[in-house]
């Protein structure tokens, strides 16, 4: 692992932020970076539960005992994407709780 060195005008900026210290610093960007992240694709899973007027896993139930549709099947691709990157993002958010 990579230690790292912070030098003085570095310290003194993050004295000014009011962060305790470069790993508050660093826990900080992270969470904001995955927050961001979570609320894009909450944002898209949304979008999709609004468009078609139920949660994934019916509309997917509903697509799979119909016919075939591209449009829907290209909007069940992009809806599991954006639900497995969310899931995957609070993951990694509770994991980064843990560690950090």
């Amino acid at each position: 692992m990579e230690t790292l060195m912070i030098d003085e005008k570095l310290h003194n900026l993050i004295n000014e932020l009011e962060f305790k210290d470069a790993k508050e610093v660093i826990k900080d960007s992270l969470i904001t970076e995955i927050l961001y992240r979570i609320s894009k694709f909450s944002e898209e899973v949304e979008r999709f539960k609004n468009k078609y007027g139920k949660n994934l896993m019916e509309f997917k139930k509903e697509y799979e005992s119909g016919l075939e549709d591209f449009r829907k099947y290209d909007d069940l691709m992009a809806w599991e994407f954006a639900q497995q990157g969310k899931d995957y993002w609070n993951k990694k958010l509770e994991e980064l709780k843990c560690v950090l």
